[in-house]
């Protein structure tokens, strides 16, 4: 081909010598059946790792896209892999059903964002791939299987989280409930208080997570709670539209990069402009916002950066930020981004950052045209000395021995992937370091 595929941060690139564009489930089956190995599946890249890179066969699923149907009763819907977050709210408002929960990005796939663990904040909820009740999965023989609780139930939990490692979800049954409206809150607080606050925080209200720029001494702290307030249609900027707010963060990024001495000045003056959204403008002028679950999730991210994110255990998790935060304030190496702390529950999938503990996830980001490894590498020795396990889509310099440590089912994952897949089909050279293959 002569197109590049690139994720969305441009970092990771591709240069396959097949492309696949299945319409139908039986189009993916083929596809994986017939494909020049490695067969890698496509969603919209937002994994800043190269878990789509491929010499062989990069597989769009952009074709299977819809809800095929829904059950009122069980309050679940099936769903296409390729279908995204963003379309996905909408269609399932119109049966009046909701996602449980979801992160505060909405392009992803459904398939990638279950497949790596995406997640929102809740300290009483799940991932994404929590809330998944099956799926069907195209596996290398380009046969299709049923995989839930009841039928082939090994593969069940070890695929809900397996990155496209097993084969190609091409459907996916998810849990949901009916339609609900959130009303955000929050603003500035002092970051020692938020650290000393953490649990009360979490269990405040429904959602609770906090943003902060290191060189500040106040964090970002947002709340989403349930409220039967009316809901306001929210409008969506389309791919490309730019808000003011990102221009203003692109500009510091740009001034950040070729002035780095002025990048703890600017984070300061980031928390207070960032901070003012939540305070009124006059006596009685109400600020919070009140929008239905599927818009009140997601924000508009249009400034590209590169993304390191651990879960460590929830009670070790404002101890752990502190001393990342420490890190990137003494180690001198030039970033802008603020961290992100948030709280997710415990949940049973075999290779879940989650499994079996409640976490709190840590993101560290940095701008897309700074390099980050030495930055990322620094913060990792940390999140490690606590436990840390990786987000599969985000980046990471672990292999097989250090999650055969992390995860308890790391062997029952590995022979059920070696009994689907006993040739590689699917493992680039990303995977082959992850499962210990090269």
């Amino acid at each position: 081909m002569t197109d590049v595929w690139s994720n969305w941060s441009g970092w990771v690139k591709a240069w396959p010598r097949a492309l696949a564009a299945p319409m139908t489930e039986e189009e993916v089956a083929e596809a994986v059946k017939n494909g020049l190995a490695p067969v890698r599946a496509a969603g919209r890249g937002h994994s800043f790792t190269p878990l789509v890179e491929s010499d062989g066969t990069i597989m769009t699923l952009w074709g299977l896209s819809g809800v095929v149907d829904h059950d009122e009763a069980r309050q679940t819907a099936r769903i296409k892999a390729g279908t995204t977050i963003r379309d996905l709210g909408p269609e399932l408002f119109k049966r009046g059903l909701a996602l449980i929960n979801q992160g505060d990005i909405d392009r992803q796939a459904l398939a990638g964002a279950v497949g790596t663990g995406t997640h929102g904040t809740g300290g009483a909820l799940g991932s994404v791939s929590a809330a998944v009740d099956g799926f069907r999965l195209a596996v290398a023989n380009g046969e299709i299987l049923t995989c839930n609780r009841s039928e082939n139930p090994d593969v069940f939990d070890a695929g809900r989280v397996s990155f496209g490692s097993l084969g190609i979800m091409t459907e996916i049954t998810m849990k949901c409930r009916p339609v609900y409206a959130l009303e955000e809150t929050g603003g500035r607080m002092p970051i020692d208080e938020v650290l000393s606050r953490a649990a009360e925080l979490r269990d405040s209200e429904r959602h609770f997570e906090f943003f902060w720029f290191p060189f500040a001494d106040q964090a970002l702290v947002k709340f989403l709670k349930e409220t039967d307030r009316e809901a306001r249609p929210r409008r969506r900027r389309p791919d490309g539209e730019i808000a003011a707010s990102d221009k203003t963060m692109m500009r510091a990024c740009e001034v950040s990069r070729h002035l780095p001495f002025l990048r703890g000045p600017l984070q300061k003056l980031l928390t207070s402009a960032s901070g003012s959204r939540y305070l009124g403008g006059g006596e009685g002028e109400e600020k919070a916002k009140v929008c239905w679950s599927h818009d009140a999730f997601p924000s508009d991210r249009n400034v590209r950066f590169n993304e390191m994110e651990y879960a460590v255990p929830a009670e070790k998790g404002p101890d752990c930020i502190r001393e990342v935060g420490d890190y990137m304030r003494k180690c001198g190496i030039n970033f802008l981004f603020p961290l992100e702390f948030r709280y997710v529950a415990a949940d049973d999938a075999w290779l879940s950052p989650f499994y079996d503990r409640d976490s709190v996830t840590i993101s560290v980001h940095q701008y897309h045209k700074q390099p980050y490894k030495e930055l990322f590498a620094g913060v990792e020795a940390i999140f490690r000395r606590y436990e840390g396990r990786p987000h599969w889509g985000k980046l990471h310099t672990l292999g097989a021995a250090d999650f055969e440590t992390l995860y308890p089912k790391w062997n029952e994952f590995q022979d059920v992937r070696r009994r689907l897949d006993p040739t590689g089909k699917f493992l680039n050279a990303h995977l082959k370091q992850i499962f210990g293959e090269a």
